[in-house]
């Protein structure tokens, strides 16, 4: 991160939460359904979620892929930074029996050790607060996932593309707003593919870095980390 000050990213989506749209509340702004039901075929499919799946949703947001996910599994616990966020899940998912909501985060779920053989975290490794924070999120991953279970760690910007992401900013972003947002990447966490799955070795796990698909608006500069737990 080049600012040694990160923004508050509690108050941040704390304060996206009060947004009437379920994506802009949680960081897709802009973002239709076709493209939405891509990414959810992406994380089906990534995950290879089966019926007797326990999968924990970490950064779930307004609990639309914890939704989406439902028929297909036993059981989903969402967590997130924003009790407000949190809050919203739990009030558009009532009545849906096997899914949970609860305040966490990725680098400590306070979840009961390998309890989860699946586990989703979307778009959310970018907001921590640096490489130590990083690697323990991949340690955490590691000791909640079940033996033999998998995890993907989606949407992580790719440093050798930032200088394209910045550009995509300023075509598509009204001018008066332009210093915003290119402020508002210099508190994201940018890490390269090989050094992420290097951090996630070193818990143990075994990762490789995939490309996003095409049809997933942060194809262009963004990699999924796919990451697996022997047993």
């Amino acid at each position: 991160m080049t600012d040694p000050l990160p923004k508050d990213w509690t108050a941040f989506w704390n304060d996206r939460a009060d947004l009437e749209n379920d994506f802009s509340a949680t960081g897709r702004c802009g973002t239709d359904e076709a493209e939405f039901l891509y990414t959810v075929r992406e994380v089906i499919q990534t995950l290879d979620l089966q019926r007797d799946d326990v999968v924990l949703d970490i950064g779930c947001g307004a609990g639309l892929i914890s939704l989406a996910m439902s028929p297909l599994v036993a059981a989903i616990k969402g967590i997130d930074l924003s009790p407000k966020l949190v809050e919203r899940a739990r009030n558009k998912l009532q009545g849906v029996s096997n899914v949970t909501f609860d305040a966490g985060s990725i680098t400590e779920t306070g979840e009961v050790e390998s309890s989860y053989t699946k586990v989703l975290a979307y778009s959310v490794l970018q907001y921590l607060d640096g490489e130590d924070a990083a690697r323990q999120a991949c340690a955490e991953v590691a000791r909640i996932l079940a033996p033999g279970g998998r995890g993907l760690l989606a949407a992580n910007p790719d440093p050798v593309r930032r200088t394209l992401c910045e550009k995509r900013v300023i075509e598509n972003t009204p001018e008066n707003k332009q210093k915003e947002s290119l402020t508002l990447l210099d508190h994201v966490l940018w890490l390269s593919p090989e050094r992420l799955e290097e951090l996630a070795r070193e818990s143990g796990l075994e990762a490789k870095a995939i490309a996003i698909s095409p049809r997933i608006r942060q194809h262009f500069y963004m990699y999924d980390l796919v990451v697996t737990k022997h047993g």
